[in-house]
């Protein structure tokens, strides 16, 4: 997938998750086709913004638990990004807080990231 077809559907599936425009059957798909140093960063990316704490999560911790229980190699990809070179640039350089009001900027740069 070009890059920006990788920003494109990221985003697609970020607001599938956060706003419950996607079913599961679709953010699988989504998830199956992009890198999952992507898909991983972008789940603890919603796990920061959406702490249980917060009255809104309970729809988002929702659907998270939905698609990684009825599709649980999703979970396991993420997972193993984790420890990816790439994920842990990520995390020691930048805060998910600066990304709140603008997730296309992350996207962005993570997918800069993995393709340079």
């Amino acid at each position: 997938m070009d890059p920006q077809a990788q920003v494109r559907e990221s985003l697609r599936w970020l607001e599938g998750l956060e706003g419950g425009s996607l079913p599961a059957q679709d953010l699988f798909n989504i998830a199956d086709r992009l890198d999952p140093v992507i898909v991983s960063l972008m789940i603890r990316y919603l796990r920061k913004k959406y702490p249980s704490a917060k009255p809104e999560s309970s729809a988002i911790i929702g659907r998270l638990v939905e698609l990684s229980s009825t599709y649980p190699q999703v979970v396991n990809r993420a997972k193993d990004a984790e420890t990816d070179p790439i994920s842990e640039w990520f995390m020691e350089t930048y805060s998910f807080g600066q990304f709140y009001q603008k997730p296309e900027e992350m996207v962005q740069l993570i997918i800069d990231k993995l393709e340079g």
